[in-house]
């Protein structure tokens, strides 16, 4: 079992046939073939079959495609690192955010970063738990910002804890509740989601719960912060928001906090990666400079 074998592999999964497969990875298609065939009589096992939809893995080679992109990625980040520390600055990152951070903290940690590495491609998308898990597993994320589900992260993963965000609920302005004094008064109104359900999305039925009350309907879920809120400007949701996003909305005519007596929970935000992963020079200074700004922002809320 060769690194160019394994890479074939991957590559036929992910362009979706040997054709696509040679062009990603710029060889020839019986170079692929090739390196297929040699790969399955050393594993033992067919690896791909044809079908009406073309190339497909079998049980095997789906088997083997999760250890395969491990390795290939593997590979690619320790010849970043070492091209890095002998000075050749070039490689890529990419990371996941949710909205908080990406919005406080990650692009003054690109600039820093930048300063040391600004060779360096930086792939950012917003997504939170648990979609930065698939994220992790199929495309190779460094690292990831965001809250954790209420029941931790899962073995294989380290998290480090970076800040903690206040809570408020949230609706458009002008709504016949904006100005409720309490969550009993919100008990009717419907209610959004944001973030997923079992992470961040936990908060309204917690805060209703520790209030005595029962939870209150949830009509929608959106995972995005940013179109949760357009969804509230425009409508006759409730959710909760981080304060700092509100009280900008709040500050454009285009959100009221409601101004409910009862203690909110607040949103713990972390900086997570699985367990093996090592960063390459690069993505230990940026991993860093998220760090050293969150410090701040915890002296901040202190």
């Amino acid at each position: 079992m060769q690194l160019h074998q394994l890479r074939a592999l991957v590559g036929v999964a992910e362009a979706g046939g040997i054709s696509a497969a040679a062009k990603l990875l710029n060889v020839t298609q019986p170079a692929i073939t090739r390196a297929l065939q040699q790969l399955e009589l050393s594993v033992g096992a067919k690896l791909l079959t044809r079908s009406a939809r073309g190339i497909e893995l079998t049980p095997f080679g789906q088997a083997l495609l999760e250890h395969a992109r491990f390795i290939v990625r593997a590979a690619a980040d320790a010849h970043t690192h070492i091209r890095q520390l002998t000075g050749d600055f070039s490689g890529k990152l990419s990371i996941a955010s949710s909205a908080a951070p990406f919005a406080l903290v990650v692009p003054r940690a690109i600039e820093i970063m930048r300063l040391r590495f600004p060779g360096v491609y930086i792939h950012l998308q917003e997504a939170t738990y648990p979609t930065v898990m698939g994220l992790f597993r199929e495309k190779g994320l460094d690292f990831a910002i965001g809250p954790l589900p209420s029941g931790g992260i899962g073995e294989g993963y380290r998290h480090d804890p970076l800040f903690t965000l206040d809570l408020v609920v949230a609706v458009r302005h002008g709504h016949p509740q904006a100005r409720a004094k309490s969550l009993r008064a919100l008990a009717d109104v419907p209610w959004l989601i944001t973030g997923p359900a079992d992470g961040p999305g936990m908060v309204i039925r917690q805060s209703f719960t520790d209030a005595g009350l029962s939870p209150p309907q949830c009509v929608m879920h959106c995972e995005s912060v940013g179109g949760a809120i357009q969804i509230i400007e425009h409508g006759n949701v409730a959710s909760f928001v981080p304060r700092y996003l509100a009280e900008e909305a709040q500050a454009a005519g285009l959100l009221a906090i409601v101004p409910v007596a009862e203690t909110l929970p607040s949103l713990a935000i972390s900086a997570f990666m699985p367990a093996h992963k090592i960063l390459s020079p690069a993505g230990q200074a940026l991993y860093s400079a998220i760090h050293s700004i969150s410090r701040t922002l915890r002296f901040k809320s202190g």
